[in-house]
């Protein structure tokens, strides 16, 4: 029988005579400090949510603990019964492999941050003068989002970090682009604990997306008509001399 059902089934038993109880079994496992060292590990069996009995980790015995005098009962038949102090033995020591597992996978996890500089497109005929720069996927949530304008450093907008769902924080620096000129060049500055140097992206003024779609397909359609032009000049070309038959002449000599 598992061992909690056996608490549980001789807890019930003991206070059968009283109406009205709860009992459970709480297993706590705690870290002792920031890093997940000195991990703590403590068991307990309550009735009506105040401790009865707890496991003596020194002594490796079932002790019991609160007002209640069938608290010693209990202890007395739970260590006469090895495979409950073997049981506790075997949770203290999967206790702190699980927690260093957890503190390893969660708590130290790191994760390097991406990046991407753009200009939105147009919005209802409407140019876009805020310059975005998106960061996104890093962990821990600490990071460091800056814009430097023609290499001086100037204030953003920047929006604090939150979660993306899936352990990860996210990130927008926006920077007005009112004032710019043609020469100005900005460049958008991450500093996060898991990059071994700075990371940055520059974004100089140019084409926009839309414009460069448009030249695209202006481009494509100035190509498909110069080539129908130049395939109808050789088709008349060759069709004007396929066509040419010389007639014979007679003189009136002859």
């Amino acid at each position: 029988m598992n061992a909690g059902w056996t608490v549980l089934l001789l807890c019930s038993c003991v206070c059968s005579l009283v109406t009205g109880f709860v009992v459970e079994e709480l297993t706590l496992c705690e870290p002792g400090n920031a890093k997940g060292e000195n991990v703590t590990f403590n068991y307990f069996v309550n009735f009506n949510r105040q401790p009865i009995v707890i496991f003596d980790k020194d002594s490796k015995m079932f002790v019991p603990s609160g007002p209640y005098q069938v608290a010693a009962v209990i202890s007395y038949y739970l260590n006469i019964n090895t495979s409950m102090v073997e049981n506790m033995q075997e949770k203290e020591k999967r206790c702190k492999m699980e927690v260093v597992e957890y503190w390893e996978s969660t708590v130290e996890r790191t994760a390097k941050p991406s990046m991407k500089v753009f200009l939105p497109d147009a919005f209802r005929g409407q140019a876009s003068h805020t310059l975005i720069c998106q960061v996104w996927g890093f962990y821990p949530s600490d990071i460091s989002v800056s814009w430097v304008k023609n290499d001086r450093i100037v204030l953003s907008n920047t929006t604090d970090a939150i979660p993306a769902g899936d352990w990860t924080y996210q990130v927008v620096a926006k920077q007005d682009l009112k004032d710019l000129t043609p020469d100005d060049e900005y460049t958008c500055v991450v500093m996060h604990p898991t990059l071994d140097e700075v990371m940055t992206m520059s974004w100089k003024q140019g084409l926009t997306s839309s414009q460069i779609i448009k030249i695209s397909i202006s481009s494509v359609i100035f190509s498909l008509g110069f080539i129908v032009a130049l395939a109808g000049f050789f088709w008349w070309t060759y069709s004007k001399r396929s066509g040419y038959v010389q007639m014979e002449t007679h003189s009136e000599a002859d």
